[in-house]
């Protein structure tokens, strides 16, 4: 399911985002609870039955997402740049195909990164762990097959590569007892695509739904000759704040505390590219390392977004999420590219005017 075809109640709410598992080091995530682990004790059922061992592992899994967003444990991207021997880490990745998963005792593969961290990054673990024929196959496949795998870990710098020890890997999921109560049956869908929303979901830019381009020439027309400081007025205009100056060591372009999304303020960090690379948006576009999105997103806001005047690629999409969605957390990340930033200036009267009135 793709982020257009997620219905809108789903994308905008706050779920809790758990993880159907394929692989759970039990005795590590056991040993990560720290003081939870007699209260696991206390609420695990007794049985060795296939449903008892599921409804006990997921309360094992969810419990451990919740003390580790308890304390704020990193995304693996942070945790690369933290240059420590040795920092736990939980967020969705996306890795490379493992087919010796079904023959090896021991399997070693990489994860998909958009960026060189100076050395490899790959995960070792033991396929006695595995405990799922769909999460098996998942990892088998990798994310060619479009397969995402929320990850809890500790990451390693060791003097050739980075190694990951995975405590729990599976598919990101919302068919969790948290979430029955304002959603149905939808959600089990919708793990894969959950934590994006589109620009039109913040009720400010919404009448940009009743706008579209007739034609990639008009909106790229427009878009090639509106500078980055008007789009960041107009952004500004929308929310009723004023803007910011721009300087060097900047985490975002504009800052909001008025965005609203799902019925609730939230607040949203943006990074605005205007026409001066009039192409389509990759990471190099970003600093080195994207140091831009990383500091956008450390900014701690609810929402992430990236506008950019041409299309943004794929790779900018993948770099968000792997930064911004975790289990357990609720924040979002947006992508507005130039069709959907052209379509939001016409639907509320700020395109640039000319002395005829028209777009210059």
């Amino acid at each position: 399911m793709s982020i257009e075809e997620t219905p809108k109640d789903i994308r905008v709410a706050d779920l809790f985002h758990h993880i159907d598992m394929g692989f759970l080091n039990r005795r590590l995530a056991i040993s990560a609870l720290g003081p939870l682990r007699e209260e696991f004790f206390k609420r695990q059922q007794p049985g060795t039955d296939h449903m008892t061992v599921l409804r006990n592992d997921h309360l094992l899994v969810t419990m451990l997402i919740d003390i580790l967003s308890e304390v704020g444990v990193p995304t693996l991207a942070d945790a690369l740049s933290m240059g420590k021997p040795k920092v736990s880490f939980m967020s969705t990745e996306r890795l490379e195909p493992c087919p010796e998963i079904y023959s090896g005792d021991r399997v070693n593969h990489s994860v998909h990164l958009e960026f060189d961290y100076g050395k490899p990054v790959n995960l070792a673990y033991h396929t006695r762990h595995l405990v799922s024929d769909t999460g098996t196959m998942t990892l088998s496949e990798g994310y060619q097959e479009g397969y995402y795998q929320a990850i809890i870990g500790v990451l390693h710098d060791k003097e050739d590569r980075y190694e990951i020890e995975p405590i729990v890997i599976g598919t990101p999921w919302l068919d969790h007892p948290r979430n029955y109560e304002t959603h149905d049956h939808r959600i089990m869908w919708c793990g894969q695509t959950y934590g994006e929303i589109l620009p039109e979901d913040i009720e400010e830019f919404s009448q940009l739904q009743s706008v579209k381009a007739d034609s990639s020439d008009e909106w790229m027309k427009a878009m090639r000759g509106i500078p980055e400081e008007h789009v960041k007025k107009a952004i500004a205009q929308l929310l009723t704040e004023p803007t910011k100056a721009d300087w060097g060591g900047e985490e975002n372009d504009h800052y909001s505390a008025n965005a609203t999304v799902g019925g609730r303020r939230r607040t949203a960090a943006f990074l605005l590219k205007g026409p001066t690379n009039f192409r389509e948006m990759t990471p190099a576009m970003c600093g080195k390392n994207g140091d831009q999105i990383y500091r956008l997103v450390g900014s701690g806001a609810d929402i992430s977004i990236v506008q950019h005047s041409h299309l943004i690629g794929s790779a900018i999409r993948e770099t968000l999420k792997a930064m911004v969605v975790s289990p357990g957390g609720a924040r979002k990340f947006c992508l507005m590219d130039g069709q959907a930033t052209y379509r939001l200036l016409k639907a509320y009267d700020l395109l640039p005017k000319g002395e005829d009135g028209m777009c210059d």
